[in-house]
């Protein structure tokens, strides 16, 4: 997929109580994903496993934001961070996302924002 694909302006509903979770492999492309991810983004296994994670990368999230994401996981780190999320419809969907390494995998859980911080956040990131 392309970063051409149109963008609405139509949040992807999914609860509190679920959590996302994916592994990729060093570069990025994706081994495995939970039922919660697929539903969520859209996509059905087959449309995502071995793709690029970028599949699911909205165009309003700063790369400053996912080159601190890398620089960490690179360095065998664990971060967390806010993401914004486009779905195959075009639709999106906010998670905050905890990744780290894990083997030869990095792994990746996220669950729906539920912080007072998390509008700051938002409004920081529009300016990034």
């Amino acid at each position: 997929m392309s970063a051409e694909r149109t963008v609405v302006d139509r949040e992807r509903p999914f609860h509190l109580h679920e959590l996302f979770f994916s592994a990729t492999d060093q570069r990025g492309l994706i081994r495995s994903a939970n039922p919660v991810f697929g539903r969520v983004a859209g996509y059905r296994p087959e449309e995502y496993l071995g793709k690029p994670h970028n599949l699911v990368r909205h165009p309003d999230m700063p790369r400053s934001v996912f080159h601190l994401l890398w620089t960490f996981l690179q360095r065998g780190e664990p971060i967390a961070a806010y993401v914004k999320t486009r779905a195959k419809d075009g639709g999106y969907y906010w998670v905050m996302a905890l990744a780290f390494p894990a083997g030869d995998e990095l792994i990746s859980i996220r669950l729906k924002p539920s912080s007072e911080l998390f509008p700051v956040v938002e409004g920081l990131y529009q300016n990034l």
